[in-house]
């Protein structure tokens, strides 16, 4: 019960600060881009990859970089005006379709 009350803490905490983001939706598409630009360099690092290999991140950094992009996208669909109950409702869509495809 504790973990839950603390992510629906987490969440209204963070609607809260996705209402009062300052940035533009436009300025947030931009951002997004950017964030998933560092997922993909601190992927590649943290794996060895050749094409980053003077880098040093680490699995923490790309989780870190990921939730990034979690914030920024959740900010656009606050921005957005989406309810909660659409909300639900398309995450659901989302995922049934995921299922099919698996």
């Amino acid at each position: 019960m504790k973990g839950k009350l603390y992510m629906n803490n987490s969440i209204s905490q963070f609607i809260n600060t996705a209402k009062n983001e300052p940035k533009s939706s436009e300025l947030l598409i931009i951002k997004l881009m950017e964030e998933v630009g560092e997922v993909s360099e601190a992927y590649l690092s943290c794996n060895h990859s050749t094409a980053n290999e003077n880098k040093k991140l680490t699995t923490h950094d790309f989780q870190e970089e990921l939730v990034d992009t979690l914030m920024v996208t959740a900010t656009l669909l606050v921005k957005s005006g989406i309810s909660q109950q659409n909300f639900d409702k398309l995450f659901r869509k989302k995922i049934k379709k995921w299922q099919s495809k698996q």
